[in-house]
This record gives C-alpha cells, sequence and structure tokens, in this order.
C-alpha cells in the first residue's frame, strides 16, 4: 500500500482548492456579467428598433406633408385657394367661347357668398366661399354647352359646379336646323368657388 504524505501535499490541495473557488467565482461573474450584457444588448436592440420605426414614421409623415403641401400651392396657384380671381374667371370664359365662336354670350357675376350644400362640413379656419355667374348663350346646338363647360374645366383649374341650366328651342320645331344661327337659347347658373385662407 502507498504511503500518502498529506502534510506535503496540504498546501498544494490548498491552492488548488482557492484556484477552484476562484476559478467558479470568476465563471459565475462572468456568466452574471454575460447575462447583463446581454440584457442590455436586448434593450439597445429593442431601442434601436423604435428609433427606426419613429424615423420611418417621420420620414413618411416629412413625405405626406410634401404631398400636401404641393396640393396646397397647386390650389393656391390654380385660385381654389385665397381670393377669388374674377379677372381670370371671365377671360376663361371668353377664351373658351373664342374657339367655339357661339352666336351670343352673355354673363352676370354676383357678389361671392358662403358656398351651402347640405353635405359640405367646414373645418375651424376654412371658410369655403362662392361666386354664382348667370350665363345666357345661344347655341347652334345642345352639344355646344358641353363643349363650353368642359373648355372651362381645360382652360382654368379653378373649381366651379353647374346649379342649373334651361334650354329652349328658338323657332318653330317642325324648321330645318340653321347652321350660322342660333337654333337653341340656354340659361345657366354656375357657381365659383374657392376657399378662404384664415
Amino acid at each position: 500500500m502507498i504511503n500518502i504524505d498529506w502534510h506535503y501535499l496540504m498546501r498544494p490541495m490548498i491552492i488548488l482548492g482557492i484556484a477552484i473557488l476562484i476559478a467558479a467565482a470568476l465563471i459565475l461573474i462572468g456568466y452574471e456579467y454575460e447575462k447583463a450584457q446581454q440584457e442590455d444588448y436586448q434593450e439597445s436592440l429593442s431601442t434601436l428598433r423604435s428609433t427606426h420605426r419613429l424615423y420611418r414614421s417621420i420620414v413618411n409623415d416629412i413625405d405626406l406633408l410634401e404631398q400636401y403641401r404641393n396640393l396646397y400651392n397647386g390650389y393656391k396657384k390654380s385660385g381654389l385657394v385665397g381670393k377669388e380671381r374674377r379677372l381670370s374667371w371671365v377671360e376663361s370664359l371668353e377664351a373658351t367661347n373664342q374657339a367655339l365662336r357661339l352666336p351670343k354670350l352673355a354673363y352676370n357675376l354676383e357678389p361671392q357668398e358662403d358656398f351651402e350644400r347640405p353635405k359640405l362640413i367646414e373645418r375651424s379656419g376654412v371658410s369655403v366661399m362662392s361666386s354664382s355667374m348667370e350665363l345666357t348663350l345661344s347655341l347652334l346646338h345642345e352639344e355646344d354647352l358641353f363643349t363650353l363647360l368642359k373648355g372651362l374645366r381645360l382652360s382654368i383649374k379653378n373649381l366651379f359646379t353647374v346649379d342649373s341650366c334651361s334650354l329652349s328651342r328658338q323657332g318653330l320645331v317642325d324648321e330645318s336646323l340653321k347652321t350660322k344661327s342660333a337654333n337653341l337659347q340656354a340659361k345657366c347658373t354656375i357657381r365659383w368657388v374657392s376657399i378662404d385662407e384664415k
């Protein structure tokens, strides 16, 4: 049997025990440190993702704002937003008639008033106004009326609505249609719409 001298082994075994304890402590500390770092990483990752979401939301808002600003500037340029542009309405009407060459075109533009429609809800700070224009026209045929209204829509980007139109025939029904003078008389009311800036 081997005789072990524990007296000589005591010191190395104590050192080994202390080394094992230190190694275990270091492993435990390392594990706790890694766990804390992992939690910090997850928290940072979550913050980064929420920052990316916020950034994308801000970029989308900026894009939307740019679209609305472009639309608004277009509306302002066309005259839909701002002071009414009575002269441009009349010029558009006359330019369209110059191309059509109607036998007679007379108009009467009324003062501006509130634009009232049953389902129109005005937001605070926005006032929708309108100016009524009475048109008296002599037409060769019915299509001239539609061509005039279409020409107005194409020549000016301003918004108008047709409130009413009535057509009456000139002369007897059995007479043949004239090609150089008026066959129909039309009376129409159109309403030019503008949005007043507050």
